[in-house]
């Protein structure tokens, strides 16, 4: 049987590693993980009134395993995300209009961005979520159908980032 005082000094060094675990290298947890998901999925929020063929589908940030069939990938998180597709008689202006004020009154912040040569600008938001990303969402007409639209959000969490199988 081990003395009193060597289990003691055993304990303390473990719990001196896991604390250091946790501090240092342990970076697989997701602070406030729901709560952010929670504000990806308030872009719910902005569909317009009225909107048709409403498909909404949400998934929470997985922790991924790494591919062993692929050499230095590794384990991480998935990313949080809310995909929207809608129909709606209103014009592509107005549109954008009323998913930025219901997103606006939700902290997101507008920057639309350009997604290649040639293309136009596409409406782009961003929110703070006190991480070590924003998280971010955007609006646009889908295919050449007038009144199509996608509404879509992410959050990437902070830590590695999984590299599962294909």
């Amino acid at each position: 049987m081990k003395s009193p005082r060597r289990l003691g000094a055993l304990g303390l060094v473990a719990a001196v590693t896991c604390a250091a675990w946790f501090a240092l290298g342990f970076n697989h947890s997701i602070r406030d993980g729901s709560k952010i998901f929670s504000e990806v999925q308030g872009v719910r929020a902005a569909v317009p009134y009225g909107a048709t063929q409403l498909s909404t589908r949400s998934t929470p940030a997985p922790w991924i395993s790494g591919c062993s069939q692929i050499p230095g990938s590794r384990d991480g998180w998935g990313t949080d995300g809310v995909f929207i597709t809608f129909t709606t008689s209103h014009s592509r202006a107005a549109t954008t209009t009323v998913i930025d004020r219901a997103l606006s009154r939700r902290g997101w912040r507008r920057h639309d961005a350009t997604t290649g040569p040639g293309q136009g600008p596409v409406a782009h938001w961003t929110l703070n979520v006190h991480s070590a990303h924003r998280a971010q969402a955007w609006a646009y007409p889908l295919g050449p159908a007038a009144g199509h639209w996608v509404l879509s959000a992410r959050w990437q969490p902070p830590g590695p980032v999984g590299q599962g199988c294909p």
